[in-house]
């Protein structure tokens, strides 16, 4: 079922446009302009407080531009500005080669705010800017200002989905670093969880997109439990073996590429056989 409409709760959400509401009465009248009287009744409650042809207002994410001063690396690489010199170098450290630069589009920011910050933008699907991040080259593990990220909530974007191609296997990491390392049909979950109502899940179920998991090891049961979901809606998932790594930034490219080459097809046992790993 792709279009749900509770009549007693009075809203409706289609599961593959995602707009939502609870005025019936105008996405009955998308249909029917006249709707009969019999059904009058249905909508009764909703005609005291709210203009019934009014259209449904829906959630907006405000437009994200990126930081002020931001360059990409790719168009000026001879940069004479100290600061973005160190970005560059940090940048070719954490495997950008040439490739990288310009599937990912890093970039740094001559903003004092910026300065020393690695930024890595996403793009939507019609090539507006829809996220960035930006990692601060210089800074301990646990500094409060390690990442500077868009106001944006991570479950209503999908990072860099202009490279996508919905029609293959899709390999999915943790964090847009580790997509420096990955193949090129990737996209990363901004964190460690992938449910229903997120943008990125709907659009797989929503193409029957086959997926690859290479996910940090010490939160397989994580990657179990997405897999596990994936699986429900009759998505073909497979797991890369992260293990020895800290995670997939951390690899080369060719390990990475013979861990993904050998990824293993995930079925409900492995669920199981993990519990009783953990006895």
């Amino acid at each position: 079922m792709k279009l749900s409409i509770h009549l007693e709760k009075a809203f409706y959400h289609c599961w593959v446009c995602d707009k939502k509401g609870s005025n019936i009465y105008f996405l009955f009248s998308k249909l029917n302009k006249k709707i009969p009287e019999k059904y009058h009744h249905l909508f009764k409650k909703r005609e005291k407080k709210y203009d019934l042809f009014e259209e449904e207002i829906e959630d907006k994410i405000e437009p994200v531009f990126l930081p002020q001063g931001f360059k990409f690396i790719v168009e000026d690489f001879s940069t004479i500005n100290p600061n973005c010199k160190e970005v560059i170098k940090y940048a070719i450290k954490r495997g950008f080669n040439k490739h990288k630069m310009h599937i990912l589009r890093p970039g740094f920011s001559t903003n004092s705010e910026f300065e020393r910050y690695l930024i890595l933008p996403s793009y939507d699907k019609h090539g507006e800017i829809n996220y960035y991040t930006c990692r601060k080259i210089d800074v301990s593990t646990n500094d409060s200002f390690k990442y500077k990220n868009a106001s944006v909530p991570k479950g209503k974007i999908i990072f860099n989905e202009i490279n996508i191609d919905w029609s293959i296997p899709l390999t999915l990491v943790e964090g847009p670093l580790d997509l420096i390392k990955s193949n090129d049909n990737a996209t990363c979950l901004l964190g460690s969880s992938l449910t229903e109502d997120m943008l990125l899940f709907k659009e797989i179920v929503s193409n029957k997109t086959p997926v690859k998991l290479a996910l940090d090891s010490d939160i397989y049961n994580k990657t179990l439990k997405i897999a596990s979901l994936l699986h429900s809606y009759d998505i073909d998932v497979e797991i890369i073996d992260t293990r020895g790594f800290e995670d997939v930034g951390e690899m080369t490219h060719k390990a990475f590429k013979d861990l993904y080459n050998n990824s293993q097809k995930y079925n409900s046992n492995d669920n199981l056989l993990n519990k009783i790993r953990l006895l």
